[in-house]
């Protein structure tokens, strides 16, 4: 089993969504496009696009902070015979998706997705069309810790500042030092 892949931002859950189902099509469950993207910009169908558009953030402490999102895949179908032939298509397709990504992690290290419902999103415009359209909303988090640059500044002793005076003699105005740690200095004896 290969170690899970650390989710540095909210693309990286996005793309391993998208290569899942890319990689997962079958005789029986065809997507014709599968993107990253929320609106409706996809010109074959059906359909399948995922974007991450909400999350919210913990601060846990100097170290972690846990961001939990919401993962929204959108099903697209076409068919010009009727809604009902859309309604047919669409309805496996959720409880395909539904079935690959609940309770998957993806192979990094989040929580695994929860799905948390669905809805037809079609509007008379996209009827008008003959275009069916679905969301299905699924729910994670992940653990996000500062990378090495951002500790080597957590790691400063004092930060300075001086304010001098834009005259020709750059007089010093103020300055000030804020000490961020204490440091003890240890000899050898």
């Amino acid at each position: 089993m290969s170690t899970p892949v650390a989710v540095t931002n909210c693309y990286v859950i996005e793309k391993a969504i998208k290569e899942l189902i890319e990689a997962g099509n079958t005789p029986q469950m065809v997507f014709k496009a599968v993107d990253i993207q929320k609106d409706l910009q996809t010109i074959t169908h059906p359909s399948f696009t995922v974007a991450i558009i909400k999350g919210d953030f913990e601060p846990e402490g100097m170290d972690k902070i846990t961001e939990s999102v919401e993962v929204v895949v959108t099903l697209i179908v076409k068919n010009l015979a009727n809604e009902e032939q859309r309604r047919m298509m669409i309805h496996p397709m959720v409880s395909y998706v539904v079935q690959k990504l609940h309770h998957n992690d993806l192979g990094l290290q989040m929580e695994p997705l929860t799905v948390s419902g669905w809805n037809d999103v079609s509007t008379e415009e996209h009827l008008g069309i003959a275009l069916t359209l679905f969301e299905i909303k699924f729910k994670t988090q992940f653990t996000v810790t500062p990378d090495s640059a951002v500790e080597t500044l957590r790691d400063l002793l004092s930060i300075s500042s001086t304010f001098k005076s834009p005259t020709p003699d750059f007089e010093t105005l103020s300055e000030a030092t804020v000490i961020t740690k204490e440091v003890n200095n240890v000899t050898d004896t």
